[in-house]
């Protein structure tokens, strides 16, 4: 009996001890959230004195069952001769302490990445140790990035947390494209090996709506904030955009991909073929062994049929091998136009160079120096092998 009594007896004090604790830790937070302002998101962007910097400030208010009608996050704008003094002068103006460590995106200007270039940024942020190390950067599209910061966003109240559940989402379709960090970016531009691609963020719909709480208020608010697709820089500089069905055809050819969705045209007939849960594997191939370098880029893809558009059957053998045909012939258009896009650019972004310098270092430092114009003229032959998973047992005739 004793010994039921001690356990009972001591159950009753761990209980109460995490209750307290819990108590105590929550004033601890709470006082903590007090004494400082945690940032989301940096917006940073060229001025003709510098930069203009913007901090993202999440109000916790808006969090708690009483603050569902608070404001999710505030905005500070500032110009500095540099982004720390730009940041100083933001702390000079509010009354807390600014907490960077949490900073999950950054959004930068589509003037400053065309003029300066991304290299400094990047150097500050591996500097800088407040900021956290896996910080990823974004780039704003035909909007500044003060701007697209003050956007109401649906669901997500803050528009930095916002970004950061995109860029996860895209991991999806685009893989680690979609996660570009400062040491990644700076590493791709000390290799020069590669060019550089970014997610870049705009807006659909109006600005001035956008900037409205009314915005949220609508069944379908009137400005959204849209990842439409990836950057493409040449020697570290914004060079040109890739369209939403380029950045996910790149990321095929660039990537494994584990999860994304593709549509094909119906090659004899009117229509599309819908694809879904597609995975890809590329593999670059150095062709020759000597003279002007040429490559084979092959894709291995694998996914299920989704959607038929088109009359035709599919519930033979027969006929679903000629599906896998038809999709691994406009697939391989496809990749071919885009290449094709790039060598007319210049920008080698699905590491040919880089393949070159991994099986035959001696041709690549005959022709790194001028690997651009060498890109832009080699012969690319490219094979996609589509394999057809789960096709179902249902006939669109």
């Amino acid at each position: 009996m004793k010994r039921k009594h001690t356990k009972s007896n001591i159950t009753l004090c761990l209980l109460i001890g995490l209750f307290i604790a819990n108590i105590v830790g929550k004033f601890a937070q709470d006082s903590m959230l007090n004494k400082i302002y945690i940032i989301s998101a940096i917006g940073i962007d060229k001025s003709k004195r510098g930069y203009v910097t913007t901090l993202q400030i999440i109000n916790p208010a808006s969090n708690s069952k009483e603050g569902a009608a608070e404001q999710g996050a505030y905005t500070y704008s500032v110009q500095g001769r540099t982004i720390p003094e730009a940041i100083e002068r933001i702390h000079n103006r509010i009354p807390r302490t600014i907490f960077l460590d949490d900073t999950e995106v950054v959004i930068i200007g589509e003037s400053l990445v065309k003029s300066e270039g991304i290299s400094s940024l990047t150097h500050y942020f591996l500097r800088e140790s407040n900021f956290p190390s896996n910080i990823r950067f974004v780039i704003a599209k035909g909007v500044k990035p003060d701007k697209l910061l003050q956007i109401f966003t649906p669901v997500q109240k803050i528009s930095g947390s916002r970004f950061e559940e995109m860029l996860n989402r895209k991991r999806e379709s685009w893989g680690e494209l979609s996660n570009m960090t400062a040491d990644k970016i700076a590493g791709m531009l000390k290799q020069n090996r590669t060019e550089l691609t970014i997610p870049y963020i705009t807006i659909k719909g109006q600005y001035s709506k956008g900037i409205s709480k009314s915005n949220i208020e609508k069944a379908m608010p009137d400005t959204i904030l849209e990842m439409d697709g990836l950057a493409v820089f040449q020697h570290q500089r914004l060079s040109y955009w890739l369209s939403s069905s380029e950045s996910t055809l790149y990321a095929l050819t660039r990537t494994k991909i584990h999860d994304t969705t593709l549509v094909t045209k119906c090659r004899k007939q009117s229509g599309y073929l819908t694809w879904k849960d597609i995975q890809s594997k590329p593999d670059i191939h150095l062709v020759d062994k000597k003279g002007v370098p040429s490559f084979l880029l092959q894709v291995r893809i694998r996914g299920k049929l989704s959607d038929v558009s088109c009359n035709m059957d599919t519930s033979t053998v027969k006929a679903l091998a000629l599906l896998e045909h038809d999709a691994e012939h406009d697939l391989q258009k496809q990749i071919n136009q885009l290449i094709a896009k790039t060598q007319n650019k210049k920008t080698d972004i699905n590491g040919f160079g880089e393949a070159l310098y991994r099986k035959q270092l001696d041709r690549w430092n005959l022709v790194k120096n001028n690997w651009d114009s060498v890109y832009s003229s080699v012969p690319i032959r490219t094979k996609v092998k589509f394999d057809l998973l789960d096709p179902g047992e249902i006939s669109s005739q």
